[in-house]
């Protein structure tokens, strides 16, 4: 019996090796390079030479020839990614509570709809809305102008361009809340709501009694992903306004592609890769004592 148990417990290791395999290539290699390559100087234009320079590419970027990388590009970052995560979640949840409606007619139908953001590359979805927001020919100030507002340079405007490139995100990444939250309400038994109902509970009381508790578990999982992953954005908001205008939209992640890929320096851009890696554990370690504290 014993045998058998193990015979059984090998080949399920074997059968996922192949996964292992597949997730360290992926991401833990790439990983572990970027984080030895942070403590290398490596030029872009001969990256066979490398120099041991310990913590050096750290202190470049916090050095004083980069006076405004806190006070500028840490703040537009941490802003961008507030206002993303907390609308992303919130407008996901929204949606989540009315496709779970029993009444409503075609949900298929509006699922997928949902789903067309999330599905479309972010290159195309940041030029498309590059397109939809052009003061001279976009969709979006025709329309503005037929209610009496004059056109607005949306993507050239210091004080309108990054809430225009968080609505954009927020529409890319709203479905991925949608779907986590909707799997939520799915695994709630009816016959909680059908216990409350007897018990004479409204149903604003089965909300904040019933699902938002029940749903915890997957708020928690939605926003450590959606915070990781808005950390991370490049594609779209490169694609919209290349950091730009005046560095007003220069987030971590454009400021490490700058670094490595248009100055050369390899292990700087690393160094800040690996910065933007620790302020997103930063975050996630603050969601699980938040949450343990909730639960207690």
């Amino acid at each position: 019996m014993l045998g058998t148990r193990k015979n059984k417990a090998l080949w399920g290791y074997l059968f996922i090796l192949p996964l292992f395999i597949c997730v360290f290539l992926l991401l833990l290699y790439p990983m572990l390079d970027t984080i030895i390559t942070a403590f290398f100087d490596i030029q872009l234009v001969n990256i066979s030479e490398k120099t041991f320079v310990g913590f050096k590419n750290f202190q470049t970027i916090f050095a004083q020839e980069n006076p405004n990388f806190f006070t500028g590009i840490m703040r537009i970052t941490l802003i961008f990614v507030f206002f993303s995560v907390v609308l992303q979640v919130g407008f996901g949840l929204a949606l989540a509570l009315l496709l779970h409606l029993k009444w409503l007619k075609a949900k298929v139908f509006f699922r997928n709809v949902f789903l067309l953001p999330w599905v479309t590359a972010g290159v195309v979805c940041g030029f498309s809305w590059k397109f939809l927001f052009n003061q001279t020919v976009g969709v979006l100030n025709y329309l503005v102008t037929l209610v009496g507002i004059a056109p607005q340079a949306w993507l050239s405007d210091p004080r309108l361009v990054l809430p225009t490139i968080i609505f954009a995100n927020i529409w890319k990444g709203t479905t991925y809340s949608l779907l986590i939250q909707l799997a939520g309400l799915q695994s709630i038994p009816d016959e909680l709501y059908e216990v409350a109902l007897v018990d004479g509970a409204s149903k604003l009381q089965s909300l904040r009694y019933i699902t938002i508790p029940m749903l915890v578990p997957f708020l928690f999982i939605n926003l450590v992903t959606e915070t990781g992953d808005t950390f991370h954005v490049f594609d779209r908001i490169y694609a919209m306004t290349g950091g730009g205008p005046l560095h007003s939209t220069e987030l971590l992640s454009i400021f490490m592609y700058r670094n490595a890929f248009v100055y050369g320096n390899l292990g700087v851009g690393a160094a800040v890769a690996v910065f933007e890696l620790l302020v997103g554990l930063a975050f996630a370690l603050a969601y699980i004592f938040i949450f343990r504290q909730e639960r207690v």
